[in-house]
């Protein structure tokens, strides 16, 4: 009887310790897209005069976060089409448009 005490209550301590590794890990958002991610991370290299004292505004914060939420029928974009078109081709329609100078070579 005592052998199976102890196999019980190491055996709570391991499912007690793998829940408070669950619980203590950060929460990541399976919503966000890589390139959100990482373009946030790069923004937070940034020096402070740099970056908009707007954003910083909690009200501000908050109603973005809220207008980002999805509504009926929406769900998040995994593929997106605008990264699989090249620099290149943006830069040639840009150029051909007249919206920026064309390069010269010579």
């Amino acid at each position: 009887m005592e052998k199976m005490s102890q196999i019980c209550s190491q055996l709570l301590l391991v499912v007690m310790f793998a829940l408070v590794l669950v619980m203590g890990r950060p929460q990541l958002n399976r919503y966000q897209h890589i390139a959100v991610i990482e373009n946030d991370a790069w923004e937070q290299t940034l020096p402070g005069e740099l970056r908009n004292p707007f954003y910083k505004t909690p009200r501000v914060r908050n109603a973005l976060a809220k207008s980002s939420w999805f509504g009926p029928g929406e769900t998040p974009v995994l593929d997106r089409d605008a990264e699989k078109i090249s620099r290149r081709e943006i830069y040639n329609v840009l150029s051909h448009a007249g919206l920026i100078e064309r390069r010269k070579f010579f």
